[in-house]
C-alpha cells in the first residue's frame, strides 16, 4: 500500500492522496501503474479492489484521511455501498469507468454508473485516451473526475492528442469536471499535462509515500467539489415529450423528414459524433438501405444504436440493436439523436397515423440543438435498457 499525492499542476500544491497498491520492489509489478495494468489484462481487478477495501480502513489510511482528502478508485464492477468504517475514512470513493466497458455494453455500463451515483460515489472516467470512445464516455457518463492515460503525455506532437485536448476543454467548460493526468513523471510532462487540459497530476514528479507522516506539515489546497454538474434526469420518458415541452411542434411529411434524418446522419459522420441513436418504430422501417447508412455512421462514431419493435437484441458490426415493447409510447416516435463533443441535435417526429401510403404519412415533429435537451433525449431512450 502507498499513498500517491494528487498535486495541482500549476504550482505543485497538494490537493489529495490516492490509496494505491503495488507489487514487491524489484518485480515487474513494482509500480502501482504496472500492477493496475496487469490486473486489468488478467481480469483480476476485483481482487485488487478487495485489497483496496481492506486497506481503506487501515491505520495508515486513517492517518492520511486526517491530513487531506483520501481517494480510492474502484472498478465499475465493484460498485457497492460504503461500509460505515469506509465512510468515516474516505473523503471520496471513486468509481472508475473504463472506455472498453462502455464499448462492450453501453446500457449495462450506464446502469452501473447510475447505481454508483446513487450510492454516493464519485464517477471517474479512467485511463482516458484518444480512442473513438473518448467523446462517447464524456457525453454519456458525464464524470466528476477524468483521469488521462499516462501514455498520452508521451505524444505531445500527435494530432490525436490535440483533438483530445479540444474534447476535454469542451467537456470541462460545460461540467467543471476535474482532469487528473497520470504519468506526470517530469517537469516537461507536467507542462504537457497542463497543455492537454489537466489541472492536477499523479506521477514520479510527486513521489508516492508509504508513511503517512511524510505528508504532514504540507499545505493542502482544496480539490474541487464533486459531484460536478451533470444533465438533470428527464422527467418525461420520450424524446418528443422532452423536446416539445420547450419547442413548438410543426406538421411534416415523411418524405422531407427522411431527408432531414439523412442530413443529421451526414453531420454525425463528418462531425465526429460520439453518440448516434435512432428509433424507427417498427423493424420494417429500418430497411436494408437504412441499415447500410447506419453501418457507415457507426464507423465514424463511438456508439450507434437503433431501436424498434421486432428488432433483435444483437450487435451487427458496430451498430447496437434492441427491441421496443409494442405498448411503449416510444413506438409512436421516429427519432434521430446526435451528440458530439461540439455539436448536439435531435429530430423527433410523432406519427399522426394518417395517409394510406407509407410515404404519405404525416408527423408532428420538433428539432433541438440544445445540449441538455438532446442529452436528456439520449438518456430517455437508453434508460429503457439499463434496468
Amino acid at each position: 500500500m502507498q499513498f500517491a499525492p494528487v498535486c495541482r499542476l500549476s504550482d505543485g500544491a497538494l490537493a489529495a492522496a490516492e490509496l494505491q497498491l503495488r507489487g514487491p520492489d524489484g518485480s515487474a509489478m513494482a509500480t502501482a501503474r504496472a500492477l493496475q495494468r496487469a490486473a486489468r489484462m488478467m481480469q483480476e481487478q476485483a481482487a485488487i479492489d478487495d485489497h483496496k477495501r481492506r486497506f481503506a480502513t487501515s491505520d495508515g489510511a486513517r492517518a492520511v484521511a486526517e491530513l487531506l482528502p483520501l481517494l480510492v478508485r474502484y472498478d465499475l464492477d465493484s460498485v457497492s455501498e460504503l461500509s460505515s468504517d469506509e465512510a468515516r475514512v474516505l473523503e471520496r470513493q471513486v468509481t472508475s469507468v473504463l472506455p472498453e466497458t462502455v464499448a462492450r455494453s453501453p446500457q449495462r455500463a450506464l446502469a452501473k454508473v447510475a447505481k454508483a451515483r446513487a450510492a454516493g460515489n464519485v464517477i471517474c472516467v479512467d485511463g482516458l485516451g484518444d480512442t473513438e470512445q473518448t467523446a462517447t464516455l464524456l457525453s454519456l457518463i458525464e464524470p466528476d473526475l477524468i483521469v488521462t492515460d499516462s501514455d498520452m503525455l508521451q505524444r505531445n506532437s500527435d494530432p490525436d492528442i490535440a483533438r483530445l485536448a479540444h474534447v476535454l476543454a469542451a467537456h470541462v467548460e460545460r461540467t467543471h469536471a476535474v482532469v487528473i493526468a497520470e504519468g506526470v513523471d517530469s517537469e516537461s510532462l507536467r507542462l504537457t499535462a497542463q497543455t492537454m487540459g489537466a489541472s492536477f497530476g499523479i506521477g514520479a514528479l510527486y513521489p508516492p509515500v508509504d508513511d503517512p507522516a511524510d505528508l504532514e506539515g504540507v499545505d493542502v489546497v482544496p480539490l474541487p467539489d464533486a459531484p460536478v454538474w451533470s444533465t438533470p434526469d428527464p422527467d418525461l420518458n420520450t424524446p418528443y415529450a422532452i423536446a416539445s415541452r420547450i419547442n413548438e411542434p410543426r406538421r411534416g411529411t415523411k418524405r422531407l423528414l427522411i431527408e432531414m434524418s439523412k442530413a443529421l446522419e451526414e453531420q454525425a459522420i463528418h462531425g465526429g459524433a460520439a453518440v448516434v441513436l435512432g428509433t424507427f418504430q417498427h423493424a420494417q422501417f429500418f430497411t436494408p438501405l437504412t441499415a447500410e447508412r447506419w453501418t457507415e455512421v457507426s464507423e465514424h462514431t463511438g456508439l450507434t444504436g437503433v431501436y424498434g419493435v421486432g428488432l433483435s437484441p444483437i450487435q451487427e458490426g458496430r451498430v447496437h440493436h434492441a427491441p421496443l415493447s409494442p405498448d411503449d409510447d416510444l413506438v409512436n416516435e421516429w427519432n434521430v439523436v446526435v451528440i458530439g463533443p461540439h455539436f448536439a441535435a435531435l429530430l423527433s417526429a410523432r406519427d399522426q397515423h394518417s395517409g394510406l401510403d407509407d410515404m404519405d404519412r404525416t408527423f408532428d415533429f420538433v428539432q433541438s440543438y440544445d445540449r441538455v435537451t438532446v442529452t436528456q433525449a439520449v438518456h430517455s431512450i437508453l434508460d429503457r435498457f439499463t434496468g
